[in-house]
């Protein structure tokens, strides 16, 4: 009797056993006990902080996630609701397009299922493409789902015998026939109506992943029994609905009656997340620029995957935390901070002093202050306090600032500080956004706004901080910036006269006057120069309030804008450490060379230690060896000769005896330079080649 998943094995191996024996399984309490959030880090101050954040931002996640997915599938689900109230003869097919990003896929189909068997149905089954590689592995697999709810397990004739097995269906009987059996038995047998007769949903997550001529048996096999089983498929198409038709030939493209629907882009969902959850004036801890740039990235030009980017995060917002206790004040509100440095040990206060923004902090201070910094821990427990608090203020304005900014500049012609709101963030957090020439070149251009687009965007950017200011609260700079504005406001929308002052007239008449209409075109270009050198036309009213209102907002954006890099202390908040790069985007191909060139690198084991790269020993693995000979060779490789520079490498000895009798190879070395080659064949390196029977191609050059 085989049993599957009840060993633990390095290798893919069958493990027989007999006389009846069966395994000890482990009971749901045994795997609770197993999987307790206990570990060598709950004790810490760092750990208990970084698990209080996560699991408060991952909950806020979840639910926005799944409010954008319930908006999506909104439809989807009213047209398979739709679709089986009324006797077709075609099968109702929903076209999802789910678009490239393949990581996403599965959880958007799990919530998918979830949603069609919490409202619609609970006939429901997923057939992923590498279950069903024949007609025969996926009919199993589909009415093992309808029938069980889960995934099907093989079955053979020593298994029914046991207890266990007594109630399961043997797989050879999984079948149309056996579907409508316990279809009839479900609904017709207790004289329901059709309308309350649940459908037959089957989802197929990966279209393009299929072999269509399954696909295509089975949609021919599923249309016939259409009149006693209500069936309706979801295709998800990560291309194009127009794959559809290339696939199916007319005969079964007329089975089937396809409705297109689109899920919502990643790069939509991406801001979503970001906007509400992460560059949130709530979320306390901050990527700095090269992080967030090197994750927007890899979202952007590898995976597409939101959830991936999620996971970045929180591996970011791990390495930031277990830096020491000193990260766990990000996450505190005044009394708390107060509170954990009160218990901070010699060390905690030695973590701070190892950050890189504290030297700046010593050298602005006088001599007595940085003795006290460097040696006197109450001192600078004051210090953090003072700096800590001062950084949580400065992260909230920094938010609502970068709000307002991104209302005034995101519609501007090239979008100079970008279109969207993490562009912006991504600026700000890099370096001094009001210094930069992108900043300078938006207000310009704002300074040709019209009216309506001005008082319109100054309404939004009135919104914005109305949200986060208190009326009864003190009067603070941010509160004195809302009325200013608020002032300019209602200046503009009563703003009626658009007219210059007389006085300013007069002056532009006398300029005016300059020309005549007998003038030459010498003395016409001389008088033009000389004008544009003078003082610009006078303004009307409109452009002298547009100018004050845009001069107030820089002024502000000059002053909350500034980057988190020139603050003290700003790493507890912040997290820029590039280095991680390494981590979060694996060097494949380098760590398989240096595996395959240098093995000593890993295998740290003296057999295989050597003076230079170029060198090597017979003590090495074959494939080293194998893969370091063809190094040396061009594209071509001739197979012989590379058997015969292996061998002079692996049996020396038997080499020098053979050198003046005809060379037989041994039979157990020719077997591991076969493999040796076959495995290099496996990693990409090599490939057979169709040109010459005797040589294989190489596919990689140089190291």
């Amino acid at each position: 009797m085989v049993i599957e998943n009840e060993t633990v094995s390095v290798s893919k191996g069958v493990f027989i056993f007999k006389n009846n024996f069966k395994p000890i399984r482990k009971s749901k309490k045994d795997y609770k006990k197993c999987n307790r959030n206990d570990n060598i880090f709950t004790h810490n101050l760092w750990y208990q902080e970084y698990s209080s954040l996560w699991n408060s931002l991952f909950e806020d996640i979840q639910k926005l996630t799944s409010n954008i997915f319930s908006v999506m599938t909104k439809d989807l689900l009213e047209f398979i609701k739709s679709a089986c109230n009324s006797v077709t003869f075609e099968i109702p097919t929903a076209a999802l397009l789910t678009g490239i990003n393949m990581p996403d896929h599965v959880e958007q189909f799990i919530a998918l299922e979830k949603q069609l068997k919490d409202h619609i149905t609970p006939h429901v089954a997923t057939l992923n493409s590498q279950d069903c590689s024949s007609m025969k592995f996926l009919m199993e697999n589909l009415v093992n789902q309808f029938l069980n709810g889960t995934d099907y397990i093989y079955l053979d004739e020593d298994d029914m015998e046991t207890d266990q097995c007594k109630d399961s269906i043997k797989k050879s009987f999984l079948n149309f026939s056996l579907l409508e059996s316990w279809y009839w038995e479900q609904y017709a047998s207790r004289n329901k109506c059709r309308a309350n007769q649940k459908p037959l949903v089957v989802i197929f997550p990966d279209f393009e992943s299929f072999n269509i001529n399954i696909l295509q048996k089975f949609i021919l096999v599923a249309s016939s029994h259409l009149k006693k089983l209500p069936f309706v498929f979801v295709f998800g198409i990560a291309t194009s609905v127009s794959i559809l038709y290339y696939a199916f030939p007319y005969h079964v493209s007329s089975k089937i009656s396809i409705k297109m629907f689109k899920c919502e882009q990643s790069i939509n969902l991406l801001n979503n997340v970001l906007e509400n959850i992460f560059l949130n004036s709530f979320c306390p801890f901050q990527l700095g620029g090269n992080v967030f740039n090197l994750f927007t990235d890899i979202f952007l030009f590898y995976d597409y995957s939101v959830h991936n980017f999620i996971q970045n995060i929180k591996y970011t917002m791990m390495e930031h935390f277990c830096y020491g206790n000193a990260m766990a004040l990000c996450n505190l509100d005044k009394k708390e901070v107060k509170d954990m440095l009160n218990i901070f040990k010699h060390e905690d206060f030695e973590n701070v002093r190892q950050l890189k923004s504290f030297r700046k902090l010593v050298e602005s201070q006088e001599f007595q202050n940085r003795i006290n910094l460097l040696t006197n821990d109450e001192y600078l427990k004051n210090v953090i306090f003072e700096n800590v608090l001062m950084l949580q203020r400065y992260i909230r304005r920094l938010h609502i600032f970068l709000k307002c900014l991104h209302v005034l500049v995101h519609d501007l012609p090239g979008y100079p500080l970008g279109k969207q709101l993490r562009e912006l963030y991504a600026i700000c957090v890099s370096e001094n956004v009001c210094k930069t020439q992108q900043y300078n070149e938006c207000f310009q251009l704002l300074g040709f706004q019209s009216k309506e687009d001005l008082c319109l965007k100054l309404e939004k950017i009135l919104d914005i901080l109305a949200s986060v200011i208190n009326e009864n609260s003190k009067k603070t700079q941010l509160k004195d910036f809302f009325c200013d504005l608020k002032k300019y406001k209602n200046l503009l929308v009563n703003l009626t006269d658009f007219n210059v002052d007389i006085e300013e007239k007069e002056k532009d008449s006398d300029v005016n006057n300059s020309f005549t209409n007998q003038m030459d075109r010498k003395a016409l270009k001389q008088t033009l120069l000389l004008r544009s050198k003078q003082k610009p036309k006078s303004l009307n009213k409109y452009e002298k309030l547009r100018i004050e209102i845009l001069d107030q907002l820089s002024q502000n954006f000059k002053i909350y804008l500034v980057e988190p890099s020139s603050l003290y202390l700003y790493e507890i908040f912040f997290f820029d450490n590039i280095s991680i790069q390494n981590k979060i985007i694996g060097i494949h191909r380098s760590a398989i060379h240096t595996a395959l060139n240098n093995p000593h690198y890993y295998l740290q084991c003296n057999c295989c230690e050597i003076s230079n790269t170029h060198s090597i020993k017979r003590t090495m693995p074959d494939v080293c060896i194998a893969y370091k000979l063809h190094l040396e060779c061009g594209k071509m490789i001739n197979m012989y000769d590379w058997l015969q520079a292996f061998i002079c490498i692996i049996d020396v000895d038997g080499s020098k005896e053979n050198e003046n009798q005809s060379k037989k190879v041994d039979p157990q070395i020719q077997a591991r330079f076969t493999r040796a080659v076959a495995e290099l064949e496996y990693l990409g390196f090599i490939k057979s080649s169709k040109r010459k029977a005797d040589h294989v191609t190489r596919l990689t050059w140089g190291g």
